[in-house]
C-alpha cells in the first residue's frame, strides 16, 4: 500500500539540461515510484515545447502531479502548460539542472531520493509567477532587459555544463566590459520613470542559489507583486562594487540601483535591447509584464515557510 499523496503522476525529464546522468536520474525516480506502488508516465523530451504540451493535458489525462527533472526553463515550460490548462495541478521541480533556482528557492533537497520523498512528506505551497503579455510567456524568476540578458545569452550549454552556476558568473564579468546604456521609459503601474540605465531587471524570486544571492530585501515570491530594478552605472568597477555589496546582503549602495514593487510594468529603451526570461533569450525591448499571484501550485518540504514580507520584523 501506498503512502504517497499522489495516485498517478506524470515524470518529465529533459535529457539535456544540467550535469546528472540521465539514466541515474530516471532509474532513482522509476525504482522509488515503484517502490510507492503509484501510477505515472515518464516522458523524456525532445525538442522545445514538449513540457508545455504535456503539462497542458496533464490534468485532462488524469495525473495530479508533474514531476520535473530538467533546468529552470524545463519547469517554466510545465508551470505555463499548467496555467493555460485551467488546471491547480502541482508541480514538483527536482534539483538536476544548471542552476535549478526554482527547485532552490522552494526548498525541495538537492539530494534526489530526499527530493523524492515530498511525495509522502510533502506540502503544496502557491506561488506567484510572472507574465509577460506582450509576448505570451510565463516565468518565475526574473524577465529582463540589457546586461543580464546579454549575460544570458553569453552563457551556452556546453559552459553551463561545465561550470555550472559559474558559467553565468564568467558571462557576466565578459558582458560587463560591454555596458552601454540607453534611453528607458518604464511605466511603473500608472507611474512613468524616464532615465538613461543599461539593465532593468522584473523580478519574482530575488533569493537565488540557495539565498546566496539576494536581488533586495523587500522581494518576495508569495506577495502578489513584481519587484522592477533599475541599474544605471556605467563604470565597470562601481558596477561590481554594488552588486558585491548587494549579493552579500549590503544596503548601503543602493544610490545606483532603483527599486520598485508593482503589479504591472512596461518597458520602452531607445535603441531596442536584448531581453531575457528565465535565463532563455526572449527578442528585444518592448515588453509587458504583470504578476500571476499565487499562479501555480509547487510541492515543498512540510517545514517550508511562504514568506510573504508581512512577519519580517
Amino acid at each position: 500500500m501506498s503512502n504517497a499523496l499522489f495516485n498517478n503522476i506524470l515524470v518529465i525529464i529533459n535529457p539535456v539540461s544540467g550535469t546528472q546522468d540521465e539514466d541515474e536520474t530516471v532509474n532513482t525516480i522509476e525504482t522509488y515510484l515503484g517502490e510507492q506502488n503509484v501510477t505515472y508516465d515518464l516522458r523524456t523530451t525532445q525538442k522545445a515545447g514538449d513540457a508545455l504540451e504535456w503539462a497542458k493535458g496533464a490534468a485532462g489525462e488524469g495525473f495530479d502531479l508533474v514531476i520535473v527533472a530538467g533546468g529552470d526553463g524545463t519547469v517554466v515550460e510545465t508551470i505555463t502548460g499548467v496555467i493555460k490548462s485551467g488546471s491547480d495541478l502541482p508541480v514538483l521541480p527536482l534539483v538536476t539542472g544548471t542552476a535549478s533556482l526554482i527547485a532552490r528557492a522552494t526548498e525541495v533537497p538537492a539530494d534526489l531520493m530526499d527530493a523524492l520523498e515530498l511525495l509522502v512528506s510533502g506540502k503544496c505551497v502557491a506561488l506567484d509567477v510572472g507574465y509577460v503579455s506582450s509576448h505570451d510567456k510565463y516565468f518565475a524568476l526574473i524577465t529582463g532587459a540589457g546586461w543580464d540578458a546579454q549575460t544570458m545569452a553569453d552563457a551556452p550549454r556546453e559552459l553551463k555544463r561545465r561550470f555550472g552556476f559559474g558559467a553565468y558568473v564568467l558571462a557576466g564579468i565578459r558582458q560587463a566590459f560591454k555596458l552601454r546604456q540607453v534611453t528607458m521609459r518604464i511605466m511603473l503601474d500608472d507611474e512613468e520613470l524616464r532615465v538613461r540605465a543599461h539593465t532593468v531587471l522584473v523580478v519574482n524570486i530575488g533569493r537565488l542559489n540557495e539565498g546566496v544571492i539576494a536581488l533586495g530585501a523587500d522581494v518576495f515570491h508569495h506577495d502578489g507583486k513584481l519587484n522592477v530594478i533599475v541599474a544605471s552605472e556605467f563604470s565597470f568597477a562601481r558596477l561590481f562594487k554594488v552588486w558585491w555589496r548587494r549579493l552579500r546582503g549590503r544596503d548601503d549602495e543602493y544610490q545606483l540601483l532603483q527599486f520598485f514593487k508593482v503589479d504591472k510594468v512596461r518597458v520602452e529603451t531607445r535603441p531596442n535591447v536584448m531581453m531575457q526570461l528565465d535565463g532563455d533569450p526572449l527578442g528585444e525591448t518592448p515588453f509587458e509584464a504583470e504578476v500571476v499571484p499565487d499562479g501555480v501550485r509547487i510541492l515543498v518540504p512540510d517545514a517550508y515557510v511562504a514568506l510573504d514580507g508581512s512577519d519580517t520584523a
